[in-house]
């Protein structure tokens, strides 16, 4: 644990120890939760050979099995083969979230930890053994809200979590502010650009964490319009560059049934539009309701990453959806497709081969008797990089009135083709799952075990084996209004 991290978490369990005695026994809510895992792999290990033992020339060579090698010139031959030896990993985490009130007039401190405790080794971030999410203390009072802590924000923009504070103002019934800021923390991995996560998966890793700042302004005009305008920017801490400046704006508007979403994000510095989209969504007539929608999307990487420096190419895309529901029958159908279209890469050669558009189609049915249900999937893709077809079919029961108690048995079949390699590959397997809810104990059990053929054709070397596949949780919620 840092040095930084252990300070933060010793001023909010000082700020939670120093608040009066009245303001610690108001009641405090939230579940702890035991999450255990079992999979098995087949792991790739590295092999090499002579350079001068191999016939042939060039990068690529094969050997007399027929593996494929790469090698350099007076050096070796080098490739990844697997054994056939399968490994068993066994991820166990436990999670813990809360929600506690005080005596002191709209004070509340929140908060969602993660420990690895008794994690298989094998498994990423297993030696982090402590993961606080997030963490925060909130004031409400009259037409201001204020936070300060570990928190995170979702916008248009994305996930983003931080160390630091913000403050909202609500005095107008029509309108919001919002101003933020702090310490940034990377996405997907909770922990400062330059902590050891980043260091040890990237050669060009960033030194230097950076500040976040950023604002919203949010509307609701009654039932009819609403939206937010956000933009946000983060700053190395020396000052010496930039890490991402961007805005987002989302729209929404309900007219006599209809819906109309129109959502978008910006980059400055490239001067690209990431993400627009137009979605209308029609009444619902006859238990119809269809859905269309149009896109145009860029991939954004951070401004350290090599990534950003390439032109990442984007695509457009127009997705139609529909579904119908019976009022006679229970009965779900759902029906789509959408059509992909990527812009020019500006490299290779003019008379490429590779594919620069893609479909996908999906469908469902769900139909649910009584306790009963019957819920079958299907998706198809085609595009660039490969393709793949494959559906689910979900028979189950629920035992008990609520719906969280339930029994069900899971079929899957999935086809994969690779448009930058040869062969195929087939994904078959079941699985039995469920959830048993005991409420007087605000318990709540859930399991699942399944096993899955692999399957790969027109591949040499390539092995037909089944992988197992195992989850347990166990979830606890606590709600106590007299008790710390």
């Amino acid at each position: 644990m840092t040095v930084h991290r252990r300070t933060f978490l010793f001023l909010i369990a000082c700020a939670i120890a120093w608040l009066p005695a009245s303001a610690q026994a108001q009641g405090i809510r939230g579940d702890v939760r035991l999450n255990w895992g079992w999979l098995q792999l087949q792991p790739f290990a590295l092999d090499s050979v002579l350079e001068s033992d191999v016939g042939g020339s060039g990068l690529q060579r094969q050997l007399e099995s027929g593996t494929v090698v790469t090698c350099i010139d007076g050096d070796f031959c080098r490739w990844y083969e697997n054994n056939g030896q399968r490994q068993d990993i066994m991820p166990f985490t436990q999670d813990l979230r809360f929600a506690g009130w005080t005596g002191v007039q709209g004070l509340s401190f929140h908060g969602q930890m993660r420990t690895r405790l008794g994690s298989d080794d094998l498994w990423p971030r297993t030696a982090q053994k402590f993961d606080l999410l997030t963490g925060y203390l909130s004031y409400s009072r009259a037409a201001f809200q204020v936070k300060a802590g570990r928190m995170y924000r979702a916008s248009g923009l994305g996930y983003y979590n931080f160390d630091g504070a913000s403050i909202v103002y609500r005095g107008l019934k029509w309108l919001w502010l919002d101003a933020y800021g702090g310490w940034s923390l990377a996405r997907g991995v909770n922990a400062p650009r330059n902590g050891s996560l980043y260091q040890d998966a990237d050669l060009l890793a960033t030194d230097q964490r950076s500040y976040l700042f950023g604002g919203e302004i949010g509307f609701r005009g009654g039932k009819v319009f609403s939206g937010s305008a956000t933009y946000q920017r983060e700053l190395r801490t020396d000052r010496l560059g930039l890490y991402s400046e961007r805005a987002a704006v989302d729209l929404r508007a309900l007219v006599g049934g209809w819906a109309f979403d129109v959502a978008g994000a910006y980059d400055f510095a490239y001067d690209n539009i990431n993400d627009a989209r137009l979605r209308i969504t029609t009444p619902q007539l006859l238990g119809i309701r269809f859905a269309a929608q149009a896109r145009h999307y860029t991939p954004f990487f951070d401004y350290w990453t090599i990534w950003s420096a390439f032109s990442p190419v984007g695509f457009d895309e127009a997705r139609l959806s529909g579904t119908w529901t019976s009022r006679q029958l229970p009965l779900l159908v759902e029906l789509g497709g959408a059509y992909r279209e990527y812009e020019d890469t500006n490299a290779g050669p003019a008379t490429t081969t590779i594919k620069k558009d893609g479909w996908r189609g999906f469908g469902r049915i769900y139909w649910n008797p009584d306790r009963w249900y019957v819920d079958a999937r299907y998706r198809a893709e085609d595009g660039f990089g490969g393709s793949r077809y494959g559906g689910d079919l979900i028979f189950g029961r629920f035992l008990g009135p609520s719906g969280t108690t339930y029994l069900a048995l899971r079929g899957t079949a999935t086809e994969t083709l690779y448009e930058f390699r040869e062969g195929e590959r087939y994904v078959t397997g079941g699985a039995v799952e469920g959830a048993y809810d005991i409420p007087k104990a605000n318990l709540t059990l859930d399991a699942s075990l399944g096993f899955y053929r692999i399957e790969d054709k027109n591949r040499p070397l390539a092995d037909t084996w089944t992988e197992g596949r195992a989850s347990v949780g166990l979830r606890w919620r606590f709600n106590s209004g007299g008790t710390r």
